[in-house]
Order: structure tokens, then C-alpha cells, then sequence
């Protein structure tokens, strides 16, 4: 983009695709190689990118798109001309409102400040929606007339409103603004005097929803932003913003936006903030990290009202679950509102919006870039690690951190779950479901009947959900304590005819598959008609690429002699198949042995030493490291 500091340092960690689930970004500016697409067109230029997006370049250099309002964007005001002759919608507050020559007057009567209002609390939709409102506005007799988004009788309430105007004749004023008391929300005519005295008036009013440009979708934001910070660091900067492009008192105003900073102690924060309430109100400040001066980094972002994720690729993803979304009108590269603080003076080489936000396994699977996915049982959960499953003693966690440049390890580790139960969940083994009445219903839920892998369990019994897709409905599978499932759709639609023994289709297993997979099964055995070996060849062909690891298989304290035979047979058969692909975990764990006469028993016995578990078979943060570090070596060796 304009002010770009040379060329991109490009991201070798990073993909430069987006998975195909993802249905591709709707907007793509790839600065750095010259390359720009919008709305399926191939634009040859950034000129020619810039015109399609409405997009401008301001003195800073930094690009702003938008604000977009579409012809065909309803109008919400009735009658904003006023040819009705009747001003019954407004209401006055120090003042007498009347309609007279086809335009509003209003006549202040003294006091501090006079004004009338118009409730268009009805006529908005105020969650993550902006608005634009347009009017012709002039004094007669007052000293000033001014125009804003207000609430209720209490004026602007600091939502956004012109300078105090001067005008005699007809001038047409813009505001923009994307945050509204749901309940109170109005527009206002108001001369900000005392004593308020005089005429103003008020014609062609005009109230239509905003948008950043043609194609964005409301109450979502959704992207990529690859970019480098500034070589000598510095205050940090704004680096990617969106906002309601609001003004108060004819300068920038900055209470509604959603923006990805650097900020001073060099770390990467998404920020959401919402100022329905009058005041600026953070929503939601997700801390992504340290990114040094002259690093290249890449961010991806998903927010929805109460739902918002953001993180560097290939590291952990980073969420909040609540939050209002605010409504957006400009998107804005580089920088915030302001034009003289919080300029971003790093590059900027490529930004991809996309039409939807990403649920948490699309998103897991997009920013996890060129990364793995761990599939297993409660050892791939880490069980008896220092913080649980979701830690950072985890063996995936710690994996993560070996690779330079960093790369992700996304965790999909279920406690108790048989090697068929996990194939089933990343769709190796086909999960069968029956529902009754043989249909989805156009909304709520369906009890399903039968079902041939139940995926739904945990240590400890039936729990949880997954999301994914049946008879190509999406939606999620839940199961209650006894084991019994129901099938809940996203969104309402037709009822849906499902045929018996209908497949169910997880949606991690679809949007992690094109990922390389290190796969630690087999631990808990196979369900009935199935076996270890015939669930790892199932879960190797589903991936449809050769980039996978075969874990060993760990023994437990309590196996018997002979389970310790078979065991070890198992393994073998492994190291058979799968050669060089095969991480001996009961090898490099006996080699770690601390050389005490209990580790010495241990692996004469042919046990993990003891020094390395937490209990009869898992593993505790030492043994947990040792797993990583082998899983890497292996990984690095085949060339991954």
C-alpha cells in the first residue's frame, strides 16, 4: 500500500491460501506482489482496486475504504421532505416545532439549548449496523443550528452531531454513526445557545444503512493481515482498524470500531469497542502477543456480536465470548481515525476480508497456517500435566514452541476415546445417525435413534457436542449424560428429509484435514468391528496427503503380561507399516530414565519410567516434553 517500506518479507510459515472450506476472501489486497481482487473480479492495479472499493489515500498515505451507501439501501425516513405537511414524528424540548414551506422549523423559546427529536429507534437495527444520515439544515433568527444522532430528549448523548452551523440558506450536512441506545436511539435538530432563541430549520432528512463498500456484510468482520512493524519500534500504531467513520462538533470521533494494534511494549492486541451508551465502552482487548520491531507477522480475526477470535498465525487462538459488535461504515489500513496519532509506520503487504465470520474450527484450522493437528486420547489431552488439557504443559503446546518460526499445534485430544472414535471424528470412520421422524425440522432440535460410533464421550462419561453437518444441514451434535444425542440445526430453513443411517460430518475433522497430523492412537483399543490398525489406516487415507506421524502406543502399570505381549506386537506391526513415519514414545521416554532403581525397574519391566508419569500410564510435564521433542525431531527429519 502507499507508504510501503519496500517489498513484503514474505511469511514462509504461512500458507498464502486460504483452506478451500473457507469459500476464499471477497476482498484481497495483496500490496506486496500487486495482485488485487474484489467481489470475483481481478483488478490489474491498486488504482483500479482503490476505485472499486471506494477506497482514497489521504495526505498519511494510509488507505481508507468506505463509507459505501448502497442506491438500492432502503430509505428509514418516511418523511424526511416533509411533503406531508406534518411533524407529528418529532417532539420539541425548549421549543415550538412546526412544518412550514415543505421544510421542519423549529423556534427555540429560551433556556439552555432548545432542540426537537425524532425516535428512529424503530427503524434501526443497532447491533453492528451503521447509519448514514443526510440533511439540508440553516438558521433563520438562532445563532446556530446543529444536527446529530442523539437519544431521546437528551440531544446527541455524544453519538455524533455537526459543528455549530452558521449557514443562512439550505447546506447539506453527513454523519455517520454505528452505535445506538437500542431503545432511545434518535436523530436531532438542536441550537446549542443561552439562551436559545430564534428559528432553524431542517429539510430533505434522509437515514439509510452504511457500509465500508458494496459486498460487506453487517455485524461481521472477518480476515488476514499480513504486514511488518517499523525496524526501530517506536509508540506502535494503528495497523488495521474499522470503524462508524463518525464525527462530533465537525471533528473525527472514535467510540465504535474494531482495530488490530501494535502497541509500545511491541505487543499485537485485537480491540473491539462500543459506545451505545454515550460513553466509549471496550468490549473486547485479546493480547496476541510480542511481535519485535522489524518482524513480519500475520493476524487472523473473526468477530460476531459475542463472538470474537483473533491470533498470529500459527500460534494459539485467542477469544472472548461476549461483546457488542459495533456497526462499521470504513475500514481503515494503517491507521484510526486520527490523521496525526496512532499512524502505523511498519508495512503493510496484504489484506483478505472475507463475506462470513469463521466458527472456532474453520477459524482454528485457517490460522493454524501450515501447522499440525494432534489427534488422540486423553495422553494427546495430556492428562496429569500442570494445568490440564488446555495448559501449556500439554504436549502439543509444547511442540508449538519448537519450531522456528513458531509454528501450531492444534490439540484434539478426548479423554477415554478408542482409536475408531477418534477416526470418526476426523470422518475416517463414517459416524451413521438415524433421527426420528426421518427429517430435520426447519428449526430446533431432533432426537437421533441409533448411531454407529458415539464420539461424544469423555473421560468420565457422555459429554459434550460437536459442530459439523448432516443431509448437508450444519449444525451441532449434543448428548446428554445417559449417551442419548440430538442434532440442533445453525440456522432455521426447509424441514429436510434424512435418510436412515444418514452420515454425520465433524466439522473439525473436515476443516483440519488438509493439515499434517500427528496421530497417537490406539491407547484405549477399537470398538467392536473395528481394530487399532484398521482405524489408523482409515484415519491415514482420510487425510488425503502424506504428511502424517504414527505415535507408539504407551503401556500401562496395570497391563497384564500378556496384554504387555500383545501390546508390543501392536507396536511392531506399526513400525512395520509405517516405517520412519513411527515416533518409538516408549524408546525416547526409557531413555530419559533418571537412572534411579525405580526408572531402572520401570524400563527392565518395560514401563515409562516412573519419574516421568503422573500415575499408572500418563504422563506427567517432563514426560509430556520428551513426547514433544520426539514428535518434532521426527517431523523435521521427514521434512514436513
Amino acid at each position: 500500500m502507499s507508504g510501503r517500506a519496500g517489498p513484503a518479507l514474505g511469511l514462509g510459515y504461512f500458507p498464502g491460501t486460504m483452506p478451500a472450506e473457507a469459500g476464499g476472501a471477497w476482498l484481497d489486497a495483496d500490496f506486496a506482489h500487486g495482485r488485487f481482487r474484489f467481489a470475483g473480479r481481478t483488478l490489474a492495479t491498486e488504482s483500479q482496486f482503490r476505485l472499486a472499493v471506494g477506497g482514497t489515500v489521504p495526505a498519511s498515505g494510509q488507505l481508507v475504504i468506505g463509507p459505501h451507501v448502497a442506491e438500492t439501501a432502503p430509505e428509514l425516513l418516511s418523511d424526511g421532505n416533509f411533503a406531508g405537511g406534518s411533524a407529528g414524528d418529532w417532539s420539541s424540548v425548549g421549543s415550538a416545532v412546526a412544518v412550514a414551506s415543505g421544510a421542519l422549523r423549529v423556534t427555540g423559546s429560551g433556556g439552555n439549548g432548545s432542540g426537537a427529536y425524532r425516535t428512529i429507534a424503530g427503524l434501526i437495527q443497532s447491533a453492528g449496523r451503521a447509519y448514514r444520515l443526510v440533511g439540508e439544515v440553516w438558521r433563520e433568527t438562532s445563532s446556530n443550528v446543529t444536527l446529530g444522532f442523539g437519544a431521546g430528549g437528551g440531544g446527541t448523548a455524544n453519538y455524533a452531531q455537526t459543528a455549530n452551523l452558521t449557514v443562512t440558506t439550505p447546506s447539506q450536512s453527513v454523519l455517520y454513526c454505528g452505535g445506538f441506545n437500542p431503545s432511545t436511539a434518535s436523530i436531532a435538530l438542536r441550537n446549542l445557545t443561552n439562551p436559545s432563541t430564534g428559528i432553524y430549520w431542517a429539510d430533505n432528512l434522509s437515514l439509510r444503512e452504511a457500509l465500508p463498500c458494496a459486498g460487506f456484510r453487517p455485524g461481521a468482520l472477518c480476515g488476514l493481515v499480513e504486514a511488518t512493524t517499523p525496524a526501530s519500534g517506536g509508540a506502535g500504531g494503528v495497523v488495521f482498524q474499522a470503524d462508524d467513520n463518525a464525527d462530533f462538533n465537525g471533528n473525527w470521533f472514535e467510540r465504535n470500531f474494531i482495530r488490530l494494534i501494535w502497541d509500545a511494549s511491541q505487543r499485537l492486541r485485537f480491540i473491539v469497542s462500543f459506545g451505545g451508551s454515550g460513553t466509549q465502552v471496550e468490549q473486547v482487548n485479546l493480547d496476541l502477543g510480542v511481535v519485535p520491531a522489524g518482524s513480519a507477522f500475520a493476524v487472523g480475526f473473526s468477530a460476531t456480536d459475542g463472538e470474537y477470535r483473533a491470533a498470529l498465525m500459527g500460534q494459539p487462538v485467542q477469544q472472548a465470548l461476549s461483546g457488542t459488535f459495533p456497526g462499521l461504515a470504513a475500514l481503515r489500513l494503517g491507521r484510526g481515525r486520527s490523521s496525526v496519532s496512532g499512524l502505523w509506520t511498519g508495512s503493510i503487504e496484504r489484506v483478505r476480508l472475507f463475506s462470513e465470520p469463521m466458527g472456532e474450527e474453520q477459524f482454528a484450522a485457517l490460522v493454524a497456517g501450515t501447522g499440525i493437528v494432534a489427534w488422540g486420547d486423553s495422553l494427546t489431552a495430556s492428562a496429569g500435566a500442570t494445568g490440564g488439557s488446555t495448559g501449556s504443559a500439554t504436549y502439543p503446546a509444547v511442540a508449538q514452541t519448537l519450531f522456528s518460526p513458531r509454528r501450531a499445534v492444534v490439540r484434539q485430544g478426548a479423554g477415554g476415546q478408542t482409536s475408531t472414535q477418534i477416526a470418526a471424528r476426523m470422518n475416517a470412520v463414517p459416524i451413521l445417525v438415524t433421527v426420528s421422524g426421518g427429517a430435520i425440522p426447519a428449526s430446533g432440535s431432533v432426537a437421533v435413534t441409533d448411531k454407529s460410533v458415539n464420539v461424544l464421550v469423555g473421560t468420565g462419561g457422555y459429554v459434550g457436542s460437536l459442530k459439523g453437518w448432516l443431509a448437508g444441514v450444519e449444525g451441532a451434535m449434543s448428548t446428554d449424560g445417559s449417551g442419548n444425542w440430538s442434532f440442533a440445526r445453525s440456522a432455521t430453513g426447509a424441514s429436510v428429509p434424512v435418510a436412515a443411517n444418514a452420515r454425520f460430518t465433524c466439522a473439525w475433522g473436515q476443516y483440519l484435514r488438509g493439515h499434517t497430523a500427528w496421530l497417537w492412537l490406539g491407547r484405549n483399543g477399537a470398538q467392536a468391528g473395528h481394530s487399532v490398525l484398521g482405524d489408523i489406516a482409515a484415519a491415514v487415507a482420510s487425510l488425503g496427503h502424506g504428511r502424517y506421524l504414527i505415535g507408539g502406543i504407551l503401556p500401562s502399570t496395570a497391563d497384564s503380561g500378556a496384554g504387555l505381549t500383545q501390546l508390543a506386537a501392536l507396536n511392531g506391526q506399526l513400525v512395520s507399516t509405517y516405517g520412519a513415519r513411527f515416533v518409538n514414545l516408549l524408546s525416547v521416554l526409557s531413555a530419559a530414565a533418571n537412572g534411579t532403581a525405580e526408572d531402572t525397574s520401570d524400563v527392565a519391566a518395560g514401563f515409562v519410567p516412573r519419574s516421568l508419569r503422573s500415575d499408572h500410564l500418563h504422563l506427567n510435564d517432563a514426560g509430556y516434553a520428551i513426547v514433544a521433542q520426539a514428535f518434532h525431531a521426527a517431523h523435521m527429519a521427514k521434512g514436513f
